[in-house]
């Protein structure tokens, strides 16, 4: 092999922490959460052409109907997805701590 492979001795860049990525899963469940207790999954209804509220202009349904969508879509895939690589990000520390490639 040459020295090319073993020149990179940096990160490419600063890894966020698992931590800080079930922050934001959880961040991401909050919002998801106080989107459907303030019943604004009754506004998505606007988007497929009825009426979403008789006490609410229809702009006002529609961008609620889409902050609804814009969260559920957040919450649905990103949430899952954060968490699954916090878990992953762990499992690679634990295994660079064990072989002895930790760089801290």
């Amino acid at each position: 092999m040459s020295k090319f492979f073993f020149r990179r001795r940096k990160p490419l860049g600063p890894w966020p922490s698992a931590g800080y990525l079930l922050e934001w899963a959880a961040l991401l469940t909050v919002l998801f959460l106080i989107a459907n207790i303030a019943g604004l999954r009754q506004f998505t209804s606007v988007l497929n052409g009825t009426i979403g509220s008789t006490t609410l202009d229809w702009q006002t349904a529609s961008f609620l109907g889409a902050a609804y969508v814009f969260v559920y879509l957040a919450f649905v895939l990103g949430a899952p997805t954060l968490i699954i690589a916090a878990g992953i990000l762990k499992l690679l520390q634990k295994v660079a701590a064990k072989k002895g490639l930790d760089e801290k």
